[in-house]
C-alpha cells in the first residue's frame, strides 16, 4: 500500500517538470528566435510481484513472464525543438532572419555563441551586436564593423550572401565583411545559455561554417527577424494535460492516505 506514496510522488516530480517546461515555453512565445522544448519521460525499474517459479503459466515456446510491479515515472530528458519559425517583417537592414539550417556566431565570454536571433543593431562605435551586447562575426572571426555614419540604407545594405556593403555618394559600393554563419551536425546537442543562445558540446559535434548559401548553410534575408517557433495552442493543450496529471497523481495520494487511516482504526 505504501508503494503507491513513492509511485505519485514520482508522478507529481514528473509533471510539474511538464508544467515547467510547458511554461517556459508559453512565456518566449514572443522571443525572437527562440526554440521550444518539450519534455521527455519514461518508467523507472518494475519491482518482482510474482516470479518464475510461482506456478507460471506457460507460454508459447517455454517464455514465462513474471509478474511486474511499476515503480512510478521519470523525467527522460527535455529535448528542443529546432524547427524554424515564422518570419517578421521590419524593413530595417540590421534585422536577419536564416531560411535554412545555421545559426548567427556571436562573440561570447567563453567563446562562440550561436543564435537564430537576428535582430542586431550598430553601436556607437559601428560594431554590429545582438541584443545581449554580443558582438556579430564575420568569416574572418572578427566583429562585424562599419565606419561610422554608414549604419542605414542608402549608404548600407546586407545582401543574400551576408556581405556587408557600403555605398557612397557616387554609388560606388564596398564589401565591409561578411556575416559568418553555423550550423551543426546535431542541434539536440546544443547547450542552451540563454537570451536564445546556444553552445557547442561534444553531442552537437563542431560547427560548420560559411556563408549563407555554403556548406548546407540556409540564405540570409535582411529586413526580417524570426520569430519563435513555439505553438501557443499546442503548448495550453500540453498545459492542460499536465495539471490533470498532476491532479491524478495528487489524488492517488490522498486515496492512499485514507486507505492506511482505515487501516490504522481497524481493532
Amino acid at each position: 500500500m505504501f508503494r503507491s506514496f513513492d509511485v505519485a510522488v514520482s508522478g507529481l516530480r514528473v509533471h510539474q517538470n511538464y508544467i515547467d517546461v510547458t511554461g517556459n515555453n508559453i512565456a518566449n512565445v514572443n522571443s525572437d528566435g527562440f526554440k521550444g522544448s518539450r519534455a521527455l519521460f519514461e518508467d523507472t525499474l518494475t519491482a518482482l510481484a510474482r516470479g518464475t517459479n510461482m506456478q507460471p503459466t506457460p507460454q508459447p515456446n517455454g517464455a514465462v513472464n513474471a509478474a511486474m510491479v511499476g515503480l512510478g515515472a521519470r523525467t527522460y530528458g527535455v529535448r528542443g525543438d529546432f524547427a524554424q519559425g515564422a518570419f517578421k517583417i521590419s524593413n530595417i537592414v540590421t534585422d536577419l532572419g536564416i531560411s535554412g539550417e545555421g545559426y548567427f556566431s556571436l562573440q561570447g565570454a567563453d567563446g562562440p555563441v550561436y543564435t537564430r536571433n537576428g535582430n542586431f543593431t550598430f553601436d556607437a562605435g559601428g560594431t554590429l551586436r545582438a541584443g545581449d551586447g554580443k558582438a556579430v562575426l564575420g568569416l574572418n572571426d572578427r566583429p562585424i564593423r562599419v565606419p561610422q555614419g554608414v549604419t542605414a540604407p542608402p549608404s548600407l545594405t546586407i545582401n543574400q550572401r551576408g556581405q556587408v556593403v557600403s555605398v557612397d555618394p557616387q554609388g560606388v559600393s564596398t564589401v565591409l565583411g561578411t556575416i559568418k554563419l553555423a550550423r551543426f551536425a546535431n542541434n539536440v546537442g546544443l547547450e542552451r545559455v540563454g537570451d536564445s543562445e546556444f553552445r557547442q558540446t561534444a553531442a552537437s559535434g563542431a560547427p560548420i561554417t560559411g556563408a549563407s548559401g555554403q556548406n548546407g548553410l540556409g540564405g540570409l534575408v535582411s529586413g526580417v527577424t524570426e520569430a519563435s517557433n513555439v505553438d501557443l495552442g499546442a503548448e495550453l493543450s500540453n498545459l492542460i494535460m499536465a495539471q490533470r496529471g498532476f491532479s491524478a497523481n495528487a489524488k492517488v495520494m490522498t486515496t492512499t492516505d485514507e486507505l492506511v487511516d482505515r487501516v490504522n482504526q481497524m481493532r
